[in-house]
């Protein structure tokens, strides 16, 4: 039940970001700092927070893509080497999903840390 409930957090999280117009590293944060409060595996919190952040950004960049009828997608698509406008909105996505998912990750690690210091704090 905790997976669904860090999935919808960073899902929140990442849509108050680009509501209040954070910077695009934000949502690695939010996922870090959730991924340190919910007991989450490493590979979880990676994954959870990689399809959070992917479809988050992947519907943000398809609204703005839909939004502007494709006028500055599809010319960055081209400066950026991608084809089409479209392109561009699934490389966005990608790199939301992964930015996430690395905050995830890093979040789960530094929790599995803090937990292996305080069993060795008990035995000693």
């Amino acid at each position: 039940m905790y997976r669904f409930f860090y999935l919808l957090a960073i899902i929140l999280v990442t849509i108050l970001c680009l509501y209040i117009n954070a910077p695009w590293w934000a949502p690695a944060l939010a996922a870090a700092v959730l991924a340190l409060l919910f007991p989450v595996w490493r590979r979880k919190g990676f994954w959870l927070a990689f399809m959070a952040g992917m479809l988050v950004w992947g519907l943000y960049a398809g609204f703005l893509h839909l939004d502007s009828e494709g006028r500055l997608t599809d010319r960055l698509a081209i400066t950026f080497g991608v084809g089409n406008g479209w392109g561009l909105v699934v490389v966005t996505a990608l790199w939301g999903g992964i930015t996430a998912g690395l905050g995830g990750w890093f979040g789960a690690s530094l929790r599995k840390a803090f937990e292996r210091e305080q069993l060795v704090d008990a035995n000693e």
